[in-house]
C-alpha cells in the first residue's frame, strides 16, 4: 500500500488511518507510543509533499522507510508486553549508509558512522530495508530487504551468528513452488549458496550472502513452524561429496553465444558489463574464454542485451527461448540429456531445456539425486 501510495499520494489521509487501525489491531497498546504518532504524522507530510513534488526520490523513499519504522516500534511494543526490555531503532539514525545505486549497504561508511550508543541499554530492535545516503536523504535497498540489513549489520558488529526466521522449514533442495516435497538442506557453504540464490532458488537474495562471506559468522535459516527445520550457511569446506544438494529452475531463459577478438576478450566483457548493469539486465550465469562469451539472461531482457552488444560491435548467436535448470553442488560431473547449452562453474551446472513439463523434469532429477523428503 505504500508504493501504491507513493503514486497516489492525495490518498494520505484515508491511509494514514489505515494503518494506525491495523497496527493497534494487532497491539492495541501501539497507539499510547508517542513515536508511533510521530511516524504517522511525518508520513503524512511525506505525502503531502509528494502531492507538490510528485518525482522526489527522497520523500517517496521517506514514504517506503515508514512502514519499516511503524514495523520496529510494534514489534518493540509487543516484545515489552511479554517483559522484555526492547527499543526501536530507526535504520538512518542508527547510521547505516546505503549504497548510491540502491543494492547494498555501504559496509566501510556504515562501520564508520554506526552510532553504537543506541544499541546500549536494552534490546535494539532496527528497522530494516532503508537508511540514508552519504547525503543524509533516506535511501532504500531495491533489492534483499531486512534480510540485507541482518547481514550487514552482523558484520559490521561482529555478530557471533545470523538468524532468519521464515515461513519455509530452512532452504529445501527444490522451491515448493513446483509442488514436490524435498530435503531440507542441513548446510549450505557460502558459494553454494550464492550459487542457488542466483540461479533463482532460494528464499534469500544473493546480495544478503555476500556481506558474511569470510567473516566466519554463520547464518541460520529457521522456520517459524517447526523448531528442528533449518539451514546454515557458512564457510566452504572441502568435501569428497560432490553430489547435488539442490535444483532450480527458471522458464523464458535465452543462451547467447558472443564472438570477439582472442585479445579484446577481457576488455569487451569489462565493457559489456558496465553496460548491462546500466541497463538493468540481469545475467543469470556467465562463462569467458578466449575468443567467446556465453551466457543465460531472460528473455525480457533479450532487446537490451542486443542493444548493448551493437554498441560494442559484438557478433552473437542465441538460442530460443527455454528453461534453465541448475544443478547446486560443488564440482558436479554430470551428463544430463536433451540440453541444448549448458554453463559450468564451481557450484552449479546451469543447462538450457525445452522440455515442455518442468514439472514433471523436475521430479525426474529429483529423484535421480535423491532430493525427496
Amino acid at each position: 500500500r505504500l508504493l501504491r501510495a507513493t503514486r497516489e499520494p492525495w490518498q494520505w489521509s484515508g491511509l494514514v488511518n489505515d494503518l494506525r487501525r491495523q497496527h493497534s489491531r494487532f497491539i492495541p497498546q501501539v497507539v499510547q507510543e508517542p513515536l508511533f504518532e510521530e511516524v504517522l504524522k511525518d508520513l503524512a507530510e511525506d505525502l503531502l509533499s509528494l502531492c507538490q513534488e510528485p518525482m522526489n526520490d527522497t520523500g517517496k523513499a521517506a514514504v517506503l522507510a515508514s512502514g519499516e519504522r511503524l514495523a520496529s516500534i510494534t514489534l518493540s511494543t509487543a516484545l515489552r508486553e511479554k517483559g522484555l526490555d526492547c527499543k526501536p531503532i530507526a535504520a538512518d539514525e542508527l547510521g547505516i549508509i546505503i549504497a548510491e545505486n540502491g543494492a547494498a549497504i555501504n559496509i566501510e561508511a556504515t562501520s564508520e558512522l554506526l552510532n553504537q550508543e543506541k544499541l546500549k541499554d536494552g534490546i535494539p530492535v532496527i528497522s530494516g530495508w532503508f537508511g540514508k545516503n552519504k547525503k543524509g536523504e533516506i535511501k532504500v535497498l531495491d533489492r534483499g530487504g531486512s534480510d540485507l540489513s541482518a547481514a550487514a549489520l552482523a558484520r559490521i558488529l561482529d555478530a557471533k551468528q545470523v538468524i532468519l526466521w521464515k515461513d519455509v522449514p530452512g532452504v529445501l533442495s527444490i522451491s515448493p513452488r513446483w509442488g514436490i516435497e524435498s530435503n531440507t538442506i542441513p548446510y549450505l557453504g557460502h558459494e553454494e549458496a550464492l550459487a542457488l540464490a542466483r540461479a533463482g532458488g532460494i528464499i534469500l537474495h544473493a546480495s544478503c550472502i555476500e556481506p558474511l562471506k569470510g567473516t566466519g559468522i554463520p547464518c541460520v535459516i529457521s522456520s517459524l513452524h517447526d523448531d528442528s527445520a533449518k539451514t546454515m550457511i557458512g564457510p566452504d569446506m572441502e568435501t569428497e561429496n560432490k553430489g547435488v544438494s539442490a535444483i532450480s529452475c527458471v522458464p523464458g531463459m535465452i543462451h547467447y553465444s558472443i564472438n570477439v577478438d582472442g585479445h579484446r576478450t577481457a576488455s569487451t566483457l569489462d565493457s559489456m558489463l558496465n553496460l548491462l548493469k546500466g541497463e538493468a539486465v540481469k545475467v543469470w550465469s556467465l562463462s569467458a574464454g578466449e575468443g567467446r562469451i556465453t551466457m543465460f539472461i531472460p528473455s525480457s531482457m533479450a532487446n537490451a542485451l542486443e542493444k548493448t552488444m551493437m554498441s560494442i560491435n559484438a557478433k552473437w548467436e542465441k538460442s530460443e527461448t527455454a528453461s534453465l535448470i541448475s544443478l547446486i553442488g560443488r564440482s558436479i560431473e554430470i551428463e544430463i540429456e536433451n540440453t541444448l547449452h549448458y554453463i559450468q562453474e564451481e557450484c552449479a551446472l546451469h543447462m538450457l531445456t525445452d522440455e515442455e513439463d518442468l514439472r514433471e523434469l523436475m521430479l525426474r532429477l529429483s529423484k535421480k539425486f535423491k532430493l525427496l523428503s
